[in-house]
């Protein structure tokens, strides 16, 4: 699964692999998609995961 991931510091946004998104947030992947299917979003110190919906 691809998300869209948004750099806060730069602003820059790419979709990458969620397992990608994981190692850059340090989460793990299954927090990531929980908070997105409950949130659409998750958010950490400088990155946020928006739902690709």
């Amino acid at each position: 699964m691809h998300i869209l991931v948004r750099d806060k510091r730069t602003g820059a946004e790419d979709w990458i692999p969620i397992e990608r998104a994981a190692v850059l947030m340090g989460m793990e992947a299954d927090d990531i998609d929980a908070a997105l299917e409950e949130f659409g979003e998750c958010e950490v110190e400088d990155f946020i995961a928006l739902d690709p919906e």
